[in-house]
């Protein structure tokens, strides 16, 4: 008996990163590396995008326990995450948890890379914005333009730079601050399909939002300024990819794809077809990665299984879902 609960508690705090929301993440940081060099299909990373890769999936997950935290209230009210919402992690724990992931990947950013800045700014700008985004005074996520410029910035532009500058590093491209900061300009595409991701998520979350007073875009503004905006971002998204050097159809083929499904949302608002508005995207994304790296298919595969066991047989819970939260 003690056995079984010492597992239960290790698998709630595993999933309490939520590692199905790392996946946007992780496809946007491979991205980036992708579309950082002349890749072919079916090819290895190298080291310095593995480093990243853990730092930065560290580092994001600390944010995302610290946003549950944040959001118990709201989260018990929309009958999702229940981990923390419904006291299975103990709120102390959850923070210890999240500051060793912070204290890692601060760390290690400096101690991997030899000292060589970049990486450290990448993880502390992170770690920085997420700060913002989930603590008072802040609280980003509770502010329309706030959160929505947050996740264009932070899921989006930082996450993509982080991949791109670890699959840049190694070439001949990266010879000065200027072109370094080339990296923004190809991650702008990125930036503005989290943005219409994000949107549509609050458009789903409306309900449980209002509430608790939790000023979202969608509760701001409403359903249909939030989708018609969302479907602009989507169209930015399209055009500014023919910004990136390489491979630049990985987010042209996605964008053109869900312009309509977009242009659908907006003509009808519907909340259940704002669930799977924001989610496709990320899984066309990610088939479009697995052509380049195969083993990411498995990760993802892997995640969404073990995640769908988890919350079946720990809450009777069908998560992730593409049909509700």
């Amino acid at each position: 008996m003690a056995l079984k609960k010492v597992i239960i508690f290790v698998l709630d705090l595993f999933f309490l990163i939520r590692p199905t929301l790392l996946v946007p993440v992780w496809t946007i940081l491979f991205l980036g590396w992708i579309t950082a060099d002349e890749r072919i299909f079916f090819q290895n990373f190298d080291l310095s995008f593995a480093k990243m890769f853990i730092l930065f999936t560290a580092v994001v997950a600390n944010i995302y326990i610290v946003n549950q935290i944040a959001d118990r209230e709201s989260d018990k009210i929309n009958n999702k995450l229940f981990i923390l919402s419904h006291n299975h992690i103990p709120v102390f724990v959850a923070w210890i948890f999240a500051s060793g992931l912070l204290i890692f990947s601060l760390f290690f950013s400096w101690f991997w890379f030899c000292g060589d800045l970049i990486p450290f700014f990448i993880i502390l700008s992170a770690a920085i914005l997420g700060f913002f985004y989930n603590c008072p005074p802040f609280k980003l996520k509770d502010r329309p333009w706030g959160g929505f410029l947050a996740n264009c910035f932070g899921h989006g532009i930082l996450t993509y730079y982080a991949g791109w500058y670890a699959g840049a590093i190694n070439t001949s491209q990266i010879l000065s601050v200027e072109s370094a900061l080339l990296g923004f300009l190809f991650s702008l595409s990125a930036g503005f399909a989290n943005g219409a991701v994000y949107l549509t998520s609050t458009i789903s979350d409306m309900k449980g939002d209002e509430k608790v007073n939790k000023r979202t875009f969608a509760v701001a503004y409403g359903a249909k300024n939030t989708s018609l905006l969302a479907t602009i971002c989507v169209v930015f998204s399209f055009f500014t990819a023919f910004l990136i050097p390489f491979s630049s159809w990985i987010m042209l083929v996605p964008a053109a794809i869900c312009i309509p499904m977009f242009l659908q949302l907006y003509r009808t608002q519907n909340i259940e077809y704002a669930f799977k508005t924001f989610r496709y995207p990320v899984v066309i994304l990610s088939i479009a990665t697995a052509f380049f790296v195969p083993y990411y298919a498995i990760l993802v595969i892997a995640t969404v299984i073990f995640s769908r066991i988890y919350y079946k047989k720990r809450f009777n819970h069908e998560y992730p879902s593409f049909s509700k939260e």
